[in-house]
């Protein structure tokens, strides 16, 4: 899964036949490994109904699988305990980690609540310390799980989580999910992800007050957008991101603070020649978005365009202005010249 540690991750960067130059880094997770149990067997029949006990095994085991499973740099066995977009994350963790020559630590999960939606659910929510392999450093971190037709669970979503933010992951703790997707209206759900996505590259669709400020939105993911857009300028070339659809998680959480859940949009990059510029961008083989998309040498052409994925923690206070983001990720999927 997501490697459960934090990593810095700097923007593509592309140049016309300049040095390659580093992006601002921007917080990301890594990927994740496994071991004996599999997380991915499907839960034995029984009377009992699905609660914390039992949403403590499937971590248990998922521990064990997903994390021998990252430290291994096995893909074929993340996909056996993930789904995207946590899964799109930890491969790209993969193969920054290959190209680093550089494993990436195991893990385990240590003093996790969970929210648990009643009957047997689809999806539970978890928060709990992470226990890293050579470090000193104990993240928080929040995930879910969902179940699969197939009776496996697997990991969906991920985030790594600022000190502020840990009482109100952890208040999670016994209380029940809702599920579905159904905690927030539709009307809420399309303007928290315009703003997010507007915040994100130092914007706003005029409903600033939907979000709280934010050191890691406004401060680090926008403001590494800002100068990223500038070393392109530099270089003669232009970025623009659109939003291309936005998701909600199926499982979310009503705290003291409002409700948790997460929201994972898809974006598109476009880099183009500025007006003055070159002929063709391009982009040297030590971008980070072509290392984690598997890419091994330069990729130029009139136009490159770069697929993401980002996941964003919300806290969703009751009158939603004001909603927090607790964490967040974000990867290249995919990079294409055209």
């Amino acid at each position: 899964m997501l490697g459960r540690r934090s990593v810095r991750s700097p923007r593509a960067f592309l140049v016309p036949a300049t040095p390659y130059a580093a992006a601002v880094a921007l917080l990301v997770l890594a990927g994740c490994g496994g071991q004996p149990v599999d997380a991915a067997t499907p839960e034995p029949s029984g009377p009992a109904a699905f609660g914390a006990d039992r949403a403590a095994l499937v971590l248990t085991a998922f521990d064990q699988a997903d994390s021998a499973a990252s430290v291994a740099g096995d893909v074929e066995a993340l996909r056996t305990q993930e789904v995207s977009p946590s899964l799109d994350l930890s491969i790209a963790a993969v193969r920054r980690a290959a190209y680093n020559q550089r494993p990436q630590p195991s893990f385990q999960h240590i003093n996790p609540v969970f929210a648990v939606p009643a009957g047997e659910p689809a999806c539970f929510l978890a928060t709990a310390t992470l226990r890293l392999s050579g470090s000193e450093l104990a993240p928080t971190d929040v995930s879910q799980f969902v179940l699969g037709a197939d009776g496996q669970w697997k990991l969906s979503h991920n985030v790594q989580i600022t000190q502020p933010a840990l009482v109100a992951a952890r208040s999670i703790g016994g209380r029940p999910a809702t599920s579905g997707g159904t905690a927030l209206d539709e009307t809420s759900r399309r303007a928290l992800a315009a703003e997010v996505f507007a915040r994100s590259i130092g914007s706003t669709t005029g409903n600033r007050s939907l979000l709280a400020s934010s050191p890691l939105l406004d401060g680090q993911f926008a403001g590494g957008w800002e100068v990223y857009g500038q070393q392109l300028a530099g270089a003669g070339a232009t970025v623009r991101r659109t939003m291309d659809r936005a998701e909600w998680s199926d499982c979310a959480v009503s705290v003291p603070a409002g409700t948790l859940t997460f929201l994972t949009i898809h974006a598109t990059d476009t880099l183009r020649p500025a007006p003055d510029g070159p002929a063709d961008v391009r982009m040297v083989p030590q971008s980070p978005d072509l290392i984690a998309t598997g890419h091994r040498t330069a990729v130029s052409g009139k136009s490159i365009r770069v697929t993401r994925v980002e996941t964003f923690l919300l806290l969703v206070p009751a009158q939603t202005a004001g909603t927090s983001v607790l964490g967040l990720n974000d990867t290249a999927l995919t990079v294409t010249a055209g």
